[in-house]
């Protein structure tokens, strides 16, 4: 026999109405209450109806998720994770991967707010503000944005709702500031940044939080060179070749992402350099499997799991008519085996 929301209700002491928002992730309900109703439903084996919950409530069900690049180690396990949340409430997830471009990231925007195919959509942004991201803003649709900001200055009618969007996303400051204290104070004089897109809200934070923590510590400027990459493996490559060709190249690199850092480690090790013996490299975004790599990778790692959360947790307010706030949570530097004191501290 199907079970139905009223044998939740019983068995939790609750109304049926507490067992809807709680299963809905509705902020109104107690964390201890919709533990126990989640608890609950799932020992019963519950399902909700998707057809019957949309005739009732307009609801579909289902969320959009538009990542930047599903091939990268973070947005992958990020998606992963978002879509169990889901699926643990009874939500579909919808991915789309924009491969970080821009037009084919407004084409999934465009299908899934058309004839509200989803109820929401978490955006990861290809790049800053588009005309995809200006129309969903003109329909007033429920948004996330994960780990990418946009700017909501000059940008119309929408700048309103613009701002209104909850952000969600690491805080890689402290951490960077480690990784700034762990360079210097093994030597390292030359340091050389492979940076986001500079034409990107979060390539421009990152650059500027890396930047100032290497000259907080005492850095001069002008040792510190950057090349832009674009979140690309290749671009991590193409920069360290062209930061190996300066008169004085760097002996530590810092890549603003996990891809752009495998890449460098590719171009570092086809350059004939030892990692940490004569180079040492750090990236961003951890990726599972970053300590089996030879040596094991010292990066800059988001919290996952509470990302993912927060997200869902975001999109259930926006459901419900809330206006959930930013959400920046700490990310922690992982040391492993890549850093070492400069070649010349060897001799």
């Amino acid at each position: 026999m199907a079970v139905r929301m009223r044998d939740i209700a019983r068995l939790a002491g609750v109304s049926e109405a507490t067992v809807s928002l709680a299963l809905s992730g509705n902020s109104r309900v107690s964390e201890a209450t919709r533990r126990r109703v989640i608890a609950i439903a799932d020992e019963l084996g519950y399902r909700p109806n998707a057809a019957a919950r949309s005739l009732r409530t307009d609801s579909t069900r289902a969320l959009g998720l538009v990542v930047s690049d599903v091939a990268n180690p973070f947005f992958a396990e990020l998606a992963g994770r978002i879509e169990r949340i889901a699926a643990a409430q009874g939500y579909s997830v919808v991915l789309c991967n924009s491969d970080e471009d821009a037009a084919r990231q407004d084409g999934y925007l465009s299908r899934l707010l058309a004839g509200s195919e989803v109820d929401g959509v978490m955006l990861v942004p290809a790049g800053g503000m588009t005309p995809g991201i200006l129309a969903a803003g003109a329909a007033r649709a429920r948004m996330v944005l994960l780990d990418r900001p946009i700017a909501a200055d000059g940008v119309g009618g929408v700048s309103e709702w613009l701002r209104a969007i909850p952000v969600v996303r690491g805080s890689g400051a402290a951490a960077l500031g480690e990784v700034a204290e762990l360079l210097i104070g093994l030597g390292h004089r030359r340091i050389g940044i492979i940076a986001l897109p500079q034409t990107t809200q979060i390539g421009r934070e990152r650059h500027d939080m890396m930047l100032g923590a290497l000259t907080g510590q005492g850095l001069a400027a002008s040792a510190v060179e950057v090349v832009s990459g674009d979140f690309r493996q290749h671009s991590g490559e193409l920069a360290v070749e062209r930061l190996l060709a300066s008169p004085n190249p760097p002996t530590a690199y810092v890549a603003a992402d996990g891809l752009m850092a495998i890449g460098a480690m590719k171009a570092l090790r086809r350059a004939g350099l030892r990692i940490p013996r004569d180079v040492s490299l750090v990236g961003y975004d951890d990726a599972p499997w970053f300590d089996l790599l030879d040596p094991p990778l010292t990066t800059v790692a988001q919290p996952v799991v509470e990302l993912a959360e927060a997200a869902m947790r975001s999109m259930y307010a926006l459901l419900a008519g809330e206006t959930p706030p930013t959400t920046a949570l700490t990310c922690q530097l992982v040391r492993r085996s890549s850093c070492g004191p400069p070649p010349d501290a060897h001799s």
